[in-house]
């Protein structure tokens, strides 16, 4: 009995081997990728991005407002102590 596959000690494959796997994996890949992202997860995506898009949009208003969130905020132009600050 004769085979095409030439059995290897090292356990890997031959390049023509690899290049077959290769191409399947690749076939795989191509339909994933046309299939696209299903809508119930891009909903999710975009569920997950509108906190993220509010807090932008906070801080460009506050930036609008000559707001940056630096120590200026705070009356005389002083940032409070931390609370822990020099407590261990």
């Amino acid at each position: 009995m004769h085979s095409d596959v030439t059995p290897r000690k090292s356990g890997r494959l031959s390049r023509e081997d690899q290049r077959r796997l290769g191409d399947i994996l690749q076939r795989v890949y191509d339909d994933v990728i046309r299939q696209g992202v299903p809508d119930r997860f891009r909903n999710l995506l975009n569920e997950l991005d509108e906190p993220k898009q509010k807090a932008e949009g906070a801080k460009s208003d506050d930036a609008e407002r000559g707001h940056n969130g630096g120590p200026e905020r705070f009356a005389g132009g002083k940032r409070p102590d931390h609370p822990n600050k020099g407590s261990h």
